[in-house]
């Protein structure tokens, strides 16, 4: 079931990536198509409008009566053909010696001239002669046409003026956009082309990286099905103890006072046992969400280690270990802190560097790092993996089930220890090796830094 939650859940985080790339992939291809055509267009209307400029210039000076097709205007253009005449295909080859240099492209080009009469009827055209191209009033500026081929062609209409500044028609100047629409239409195929392929390969990395991304939910909730496990676990023991010693108290027909009291201590050892367990979770919850208040005030971190070390003394004995502190400097060193909270932190890492060390010493050590104190809990116990070492502080986090077990570890006894640091603006680090024991340094600002 959880399996199939979470495959469901990566599911619709790489679908939904998928769809809002591909809406952005989709949007941000049609406004690049969009801004190629306005720059396309915007330059042919630059060269098409340079161009009949160039022609208006030229064709005006030589015209001399309205809607009349003068000498001196097939002299400029040799090819110019007039409605209603025979039309000659020839072109003098020194008839374009004296035009502008832009006049020369209507022949290169593909742009044609038509000369337009006041009453919109055609009177002649030069160049490039499309086929079925239809006639627009000249009064229109610009225009763009389809032949019956379906080639498009955009124009400029221009009016023209005799020497004597009458009205003598309109000059339209257009080009062929056939290969400006080739080259949009191979623009068009490599979008239809490359969109859905990109959306493809979205949708591919986005089910990786949505895998990714559930990873700290999957190893959460493995942790926290494990934690399940292990809380019901320590906490049947305590009262499963407790249950078999009230059935064991209620099978007896009488109860002597020593018997009573021998029940009572096992109950309240188990009951304590439950307790305490509870309060850890309790304590880590509150410090998760900073809802614990603290009460800070000046503790001496020296004496706080010889606590430690009259308090853990005889546990180290009964382990046959040897506990040993060894303070690195020469004058107290003062910290901000809750006395309950900071003597819980160090009692725990010394309680855990006694019960996994089988044989050695455990060594505390005071010294000052710049302004901070530096207090470090040193074993020559078991060790711990470095595959494991990234994890141990986290909440639920055991390195060994089986030995966490038997010490009556549930996996909170470090990140509480974090938490607390952490609460006192301090950092906590493992060193360890497998075989070699462990080394856990603890990092707490001096007094004398945050006054």
């Amino acid at each position: 079931m959880q399996t199939k939650l979470l495959n469901r859940t990566r599911l619709q985080l790489a679908v939904c990536y998928s769809l809002v790339m591909g809406l952005l992939l989709g949007i941000f291809g049609l406004i690049t198509y969009q801004v190629l055509i306005r720059a396309y267009l915007y330059s042919i209307d630059q060269e098409l409008q340079g161009v009949a400029k160039a022609f208006h210039r030229n064709l005006e000076h030589v015209l001399s009566e309205p809607e009349k097709v003068s000498p001196g205007l097939k002299e400029v253009l040799p090819d110019l053909c007039v409605v209603d005449r025979p039309c000659s295909k020839s072109v003098a080859e020194n008839a374009f010696e004296n035009l502008h240099h832009k006049m020369l492209e209507v022949y290169q080009n593909n742009y044609y001239l038509r000369f337009v009469s006041r009453s919109d009827q055609l009177i002649a055209t030069s160049g490039f002669r499309p086929t079925g191209l239809p006639l627009t009033p000249g009064k229109i500026e610009w225009e763009t046409l389809q032949d019956r081929s379906g080639d498009r062609y955009h124009q400029i209409s221009l009016p023209l003026h005799t020497s004597n500044q009458q009205t003598w028609g309109y000059l339209q100047v257009g080009r062929s956009l056939k290969e400006v629409d080739r080259r949009l239409a191979g623009f068009q195929r490599v979008l239809l082309i490359s969109v859905p392929i990109s959306v493809l390969f979205v949708g591919l990395s986005s089910w990786w990286l949505a895998g990714l991304a559930m990873r700290p939910v999957q190893r959460s909730y493995r942790q926290m099905q494990q934690f399940t496990i292990d809380v019901a676990h320590e906490l049947r023991t305590p009262l499963t103890a407790i249950s078999a010693t009230i059935d064991s108290v209620l099978r007896m027909p009488t109860v002597t006072e020593s018997e009573s009291r021998e029940a009572f201590t096992t109950l309240e050892r188990q009951v304590s046992r439950f307790l305490g367990m509870v309060k850890d979770l309790l304590l880590l919850s509150r410090l998760e969400q900073h809802i614990l208040t603290f009460q800070p005030q000046t503790l001496c971190l020296n004496d706080l280690m010889s606590d430690l070390i009259d308090e853990f003394t005889a546990l180290a004995e009964a382990s046959n270990l040897a506990l040993i502190a060894q303070i690195e400097v020469n004058r107290p060193l003062e910290v901000l802190a809750d006395e309950d909270q900071l003597y819980r932190l160090l009692s725990n890492l010394v309680i855990n560097a006694i019960r996994y060390t089988p044989a050695g010493k455990v060594i505390l050590r005071l010294h000052q790092e710049r302004d901070q104190a530096v207090i470090q809990v040193q074993d020559t116990g078991i060790g711990i993996d470095s595959d494991d070492l990234p994890q141990v502080f986290d909440r639920f986090y055991r390195v060994s089930k089986d030995r966490s077990r038997n010490t009556g570890a549930i996996g909170l006894g470090l990140a509480i220890a974090k938490a607390i640091v952490e609460a006192h603006h301090g950092s906590l680090q493992v060193q360890s090796q497998l075989g070699s024991g462990s080394k856990l340094t603890v990092r707490l600002p001096l007094k004398l830094s945050r006054s």
